[in-house]
């Protein structure tokens, strides 16, 4: 991974759209700081296309959707976007909606198996504003050990299941998206490819995504996971956090 500073003026010159997670990246700890979504607002108002990318749930998703200075939502690793059109909220989804109640079933058995190995373990505080996945809490408001968090990525992928890392979260779900195709869904609508974008990420669930776009960004954190990450980002801030998403967007806001 090479510093941040060493992204080219002519690759910076060339982008048209900000990819970027939330957790651990443009949040951390308790607030979202003022300065982070400060540089946010101004890069949209720049004209640059702002998509959130995000394991948080559809009804997160959509207040984000309908307040944030944001051109798309991608929400629960892929299964959903929200956007605002006219004035109203816009929601696909990459699975047919038909497919959900299905889906919710066999995530409601997973967990029983699950927890008859692990009883401490415990969902997310967020789930119940969830609709394609489940979520179990290993770091917002429980603590499990990277041991155990293995072990149960392993009984979900066993179990057919997809599931994907991040700093606060497993996240589980049953269906063949992602971030990254989600994400190319997204860059179509707004007539864009992936040559025209930024990503910044992370975790190992922003993997896809630093595969997916040649100009990828990681916070300095994501050092921390280069044993578990299937693929590292080309670049890296020095700052972590939110610190590390307003270092980037600093160097994006001179070229615009």
């Amino acid at each position: 991974m090479q510093p941040v500073t060493e992204l080219s003026s002519v690759d910076l010159s060339k982008i048209r759209a900000l990819l970027f997670d939330l957790d651990g990246t443009f949040v951390s700890g308790d607030f979202i700081e003022s300065s982070a979504y400060e540089k946010l607002e101004f890069i949209h108002k720049s004209g640059v296309k702002t998509i959130a990318v995000t394991g948080r749930p559809a009804g997160w998703c959509d207040l984000m959707a309908r307040w944030w200075p944001l051109d798309s939502v991608i929400g629960e690793n892929g299964a959903l976007s929200y956007y605002k059109e006219s004035d109203r909220i816009v929601r696909d989804t990459y699975l047919d909606s038909k497919m959900l109640s299905t889906n919710q079933m066999k995530l409601a058995e997973l967990v029983k198996k699950i927890m008859t190995k692990y009883p401490e373990i415990q969902l997310a505080s967020d789930q119940s504003f969830r609709q394609w996945d489940i979520a179990i809490d290993i770091a917002e408001e429980q603590k499990v050990s990277q041991e155990i968090s293995i072990d149960i990525m392993n009984i979900c992928k066993e179990a057919g299941a997809q599931c994907a890392l991040s700093n606060v979260h497993i996240n589980v779900w049953f269906g063949d998206y992602n971030k990254r195709r989600m994400a190319r869904i997204v860059l179509d609508r707004l007539n864009l490819d992936k040559y025209d974008t930024i990503y910044i990420g992370d975790s190992p669930n922003d993997s896809p995504m630093f595969r997916y776009i040649p100009l990828s960004v990681g916070v300095s954190s994501v050092i921390t996971y280069t044993e578990m990450i299937d693929c590292l980002p080309k670049y890296v801030t020095k700052s972590d956090g939110p610190q590390g998403f307003i270092e980037l967007l600093e160097i994006i806001s001179l070229t615009k």
